[in-house]
């Protein structure tokens, strides 16, 4: 029996290649709601891991080129909070690793609900700042 949601929540079948998801699988282990895409630079998953959700983009020979963690707002550092106060509110808080090179991108809000997306280092130092 079909369940009454499959007619309202789309579904995503595509599947890379088995290395790419068995790439995935050997870095992460054990995941939940795992949906695939097709990126210009090879393949990305969307998934959760240990209760939160992540992005792993892979390049087509199956090597992690960047990957992403909504991390709750309590894990926030000294340095990127600082940051986001500068704005306003700290709304939303996400963890980049490249390659071994960490950085955050936040969602902050000031006094007006404007909201700004920051792109910082770890040790907080200001990339990148937009206006959303």
């Amino acid at each position: 029996m079909t369940s009454i949601f499959h007619h309202f929540i789309p579904t995503n079948d595509f599947l890379p290649p088995e290395k790419i998801v068995q790439a995935l699988y050997s870095l992460y282990g054990q995941l939940l709601n795992v949906e695939w895409f097709k990126e210009e630079e090879g393949y990305e998953a969307v998934f959760y891991h240990q209760d939160k959700e992540c992005i792993a983009c892979f390049n087509e020979e199956g090597e992690l080129l960047v990957s992403k963690r909504n991390l709750p707002l309590s894990m926030v550092t000294p340095e990127v909070k600082r940051e986001a106060l500068a704005v306003g509110e700290l709304m939303n808080l996400i963890e980049i690793n490249r390659q071994g090179n960490f950085f955050y991108e936040i969602i902050a809000r000031d006094k007006n609900l404007d909201r700004y997306s920051l792109l910082l280092e770890r040790d907080g130092s200001l990339l990148e700042k937009r206006k959303l």
